[in-house]
């Protein structure tokens, strides 16, 4: 065989080979953004999820009845629309997001058509069947062996009669493991407590995951909001004066930091140490402005 053929042979199968195949998982090569930034949203944002494992924030845009997502290589982008809301608006809450890459959110409802939904990981969408809809939802976690634990409250004779439940998807059924709680708002567990924040009570209160209802008080703070779990063992909270308290271990609470407008959800980046708000304008008069906040917490 002459060089020169040898030589085009060559050529032409370097040129018709397949190319290298594109590494999946999250984009590691984006620089982290640890703020403090504030990004504006077309959308007012509650629950917020921090994926560690996919770099991925997760955000319930309760205005729009959708999820976001939020990375640092891609921005802002659509997850998917939620299915259709009630009347009175989506009023999102909390989300998690399974193992499997299911997203779950709750949804106030008013007390008329309060629920669960759902997004598979293939992008279609569900509702929780058999659940009450008095019941008005807020607070979603996810223990580590995979319960799901909720927080609600229903309006009796003008007064809130609130609880914290076990929640399961398929059967669609709630079991009552905190009761005679006024508004409970935030849930998140650590180690082996269930943590519970009371925004009528002014009380964040902790729950043996053994024995949930011999719960104590474990702080006491101006209505905070939703919970999570912060740097070394700490509780972060939002409150609607507009500051985001830590809770340590022990209880102490102390302002992290303020000057925001009503933070809601929040979520907590151990590898880059950093914190998502979910911030929300309480005054929507003149046209109300929404942002997710990004702040660098050592």
């Amino acid at each position: 065989m002459r060089p020169a053929f040898l030589a085009m042979c060559l050529l032409a199968l370097c040129t018709c080979a397949p190319p290298a195949p594109t590494p999946s998982g999250p984009d590691t090569s984006a620089p982290i953004e640890r703020g403090p930034k504030a990004i504006s949203l077309d959308g007012d944002p509650n629950g917020l999820f921090w994926d560690a494992a996919g770099k991925t924030l997760y955000i319930a845009d309760d205005q729009n009845n959708r999820v976001l997502k939020w990375t640092d290589a891609g921005g802002i982008s659509l997850v998917a629309q939620l299915p259709p809301a009630p009347g009175n608006g989506p009023g999102l809450g909390d989300l998690v997001r399974l193992p499997d890459g299911t997203i779950v959110v709750v949804r106030f409802g008013g007390g008329t058509a309060g629920d669960v939904v759902f997004i598979r990981p293939d992008g279609t969408t569900g509702t929780v069947p058999n659940l009450k809809p008095e019941r008005r939802r807020i607070g979603l976690t996810l223990a580590p062996e995979g319960q799901l634990y909720v927080t609600y409250f229903v309006r009796v004779n003008n007064a809130n009669v609130g609880s914290v439940a076990r929640l399961t998807l398929e059967e669609g059924t709630e079991q009552e493991v905190v009761g005679a709680l006024q508004k409970p708002v935030g849930v998140t567990i650590m180690g082996d407590s269930l943590f519970v924040s009371d925004q009528l009570a002014g009380k964040v209160y902790r729950a043996p995951l053994a024995s949930p209802q011999d719960y104590t008080t474990h702080a006491a703070l101006p209505s905070p909001d939703l919970l999570a779990v912060g740097p070394r063992g700490s509780l972060l909270t939002g409150s609607r004066q507009g500051k985001v308290f830590s809770i340590s271990p022990s209880g102490e609470v102390s302002v992290l930091a303020s000057g925001f407008q009503q933070p809601r959800g929040l979520a907590y980046d151990a590898e880059n140490q950093r914190l998502f708000i979910a911030d929300h304008d309480g005054d929507d008069s003149n046209g109300a402005t929404y942002f997710l906040r990004i702040l660098p917490v050592e």
